[in-house]
């Protein structure tokens, strides 16, 4: 045997064993699970034996939504969250000047975590401000959705935005009194630019790393990850350059990481026709399901939404990338090829759009595991054609403590309630898996888990406390539950013989200690087919 470990507070999160005390590792793969007397007797002169000293031992975390590559270049960039120290419109301006002073002028810089409503002064950033961190960069400070941007005069020259350029298609051009952008951009106005487009603001930056370059950058997000007890990930924005990536950093032996890759519609075509499908590539990155974005994000106020936003006045309701002629075509498209789709649709109008489109070429079975991101906006009937059809859910508790009170300023104290129903999604026996949407949001899954209890904004008011869940129900949401999004519940997810060794330490029991502190528990040990990748103890 390779390696033992023992004297653990081991939680399977398996149904009919949930509980043991020691794990046998042989080969990469879990041997045996049980009591300490039993398992011990398998130890072999050669044996590595692991005394875990009453740690609770869980499954990895599998995050189920999660811009890796992209919060990997970022975390090279200006970090303008209130975390980092920006909490007010001055801060974000200085922490942009400060990333300019070290970067050659002409090239890219990027701000992230941004949003007016999470600092003291409710500051709206402009292109004037932008101007004030630098004229000889082009500046393109994300907002914490990730679905808008504000830029600098430079930057809405790079992309040729002028007063006559037209509003695009699910995006807007924000102007001021005269009718001049004002850098302020949404939807497809930023995301366009920054993505879609060939080459994208996204694709020169990765290009001005060389290759070692990027197999080094990703290689320290993953440290990252596993530090956090996240064995894998499912990365809904992959590039061919981003794919390469990630498959360069295994070959060299530096990615012990298990990544599911996703990729955009508009990128799928030479996919389809060299007929790669889901689940092709390696034990450690896979290609998964195609990824389409239908609408936009709650606290930006571009979900598409029935009825309007609460506020501010005028705030409409929201932005759609598709027509229902659109939604069906694509929906349609990529099912009857056999591939998963993965939508994003946040409101209820655009889940509406999406539901009708999914129903137009499912059956009840949902063979191909298609799933909706975010679907906060759900309403009851909604949720019941959901477990008709037969589709999964990927969601992200930890928005509470972050963008809970964004969210609360944009539908209004009473249809905020109503948003993000766990419990009722679970009781209605549909698919549901916990992720991050990190940049978005802190990767941490504890931090997932904490918050999909408490249900608590980061002004303290509760957000939907009827939609609160069990602890047991959260931890297995990060690692049984998930495993059904990439086809893996037979070999990840929990702690049973057969399955691949990916698991976690923990100091503490996550489900001993009060909720508010579950957060506070330290990862202790992450192991990844049966190596220890991180050792914290």
């Amino acid at each position: 045997m390779e390696i033992i470990f023992k004297n653990g507070n081991i939680l399977t999160m398996e149904k009919t064993a949930p509980k043991a005390e020691a794990i046998a590792v042989q080969f990469g793969r879990i041997y045996q699970v049980g009591q300490g007397a039993e398992i011990e007797k398998l130890a072999t002169s050669g044996t590595k034996i692991i005394d875990l000293k009453g740690q609770t031992v869980l499954p990895g975390f599998i995050d189920t939504h999660n811009h890796f590559c992209l919060y990997a270049l970022l975390t090279d960039q200006a970090d303008c969250r209130p975390a980092a120290g920006c909490v007010r419109g001055e801060d974000v301006v200085e922490a942009l000047k400060a990333k300019a002073a070290k970067t050659p002028p002409g090239k890219w810089i990027m701000g992230w975590g941004f949003a007016p409503y999470l600092l003291d002064d409710k500051k709206e950033l402009t292109r004037v401000d932008l101007d004030r961190a630098s004229k000889k960069h082009p500046i393109c400070l994300v907002h914490v959705s990730v679905h808008g941007a504000v830029v600098n005069s430079l930057a809405l020259r790079e992309l040729g935005f002028t007063k006559k350029t037209p509003d695009p298609p699910g995006g807007v051009i924000a102007r001021d009194n005269k009718g001049e952008p004002n850098g302020i951009l949404s939807e497809s106005a930023f995301m366009g630019p920054l993505f879609f487009q060939s080459p994208s603001i996204y694709s020169k930056m990765m290009s001005e790393y060389d290759g070692a370059g990027r197999i080094e950058m990703i290689s320290r997000c993953a440290a990252r990850f596993l530090k956090l007890g996240i064995v894998g990930a499912h990365d809904p924005f992959v590039d061919p350059l981003t794919l390469g990536t990630y498959q360069e950093a295994e070959d060299a032996g530096r990615f012990p990481f298990r990544l599911y890759a996703y990729i955009l519609n508009q990128w799928a075509d030479p996919l389809m026709a060299a007929g790669v499908k889901r689940g092709f590539g390696s034990e450690w990155v896979k290609i998964g399901a195609i990824k389409i974005f239908l609408d936009g994000g709650m606290s930006s106020r571009t979900a598409a939404v029935t009825k309007p936003y609460a506020s501010p006045p005028g705030a409409g309701k929201g932005i759609l990338n598709y027509d229902q002629k659109g939604i069906n075509r694509e929906i349609e498209k990529f099912d009857r090829a056999g591939y998963q789709i993965s939508v994003h649709a946040q409101g209820d109008r655009a889940l509406e759009m999406l539901l009708k489109a999914f129903g137009r070429v499912m059956d009840r079975e949902n063979p191909l595991r298609h799933h909706i991101v975010h679907a906060g906006n759900l309403t009851p009937e909604q949720i019941d054609r959901v477990k008709e059809l037969g589709l999964y859910i990927t969601s992200q508790p930890n928005f509470f403590s972050l963008l809970g009170d964004g969210f609360m300023e944009a539908y209004g104290p009473e249809r905020s309630q109503k948003l993000y129903r766990f419990k009722t999604i679970l009781k209605r026996g549909i698919k549901l898996g916990f992720s991050s949407d990190c940049p978005v949001a802190e990767p941490n899954p504890l931090i997932g888990i904490r918050d999909s209890i408490c249900r608590r904004t980061p002004s303290g008011k509760e957000f939907g406390p009827a939609e609160c869940v069990t602890a047991e129900q959260a931890l297995a949401l990060y690692t049984r539950e998930a495993a059904y999004f990439s086809f893996e519940e037979e070999e990840r997810g929990t702690l049973q013989a057969g399955k691949v060794a990916d698991l976690i330490a923990l100091d503490k029991n996550p489900l001993h200690v009060p909720p508010q502190e579950i957060s506070d528990c330290q990862v202790k040990m992450t192991v990844v087919g049966g190596k220890i990748v991180y050792d914290g103890r």
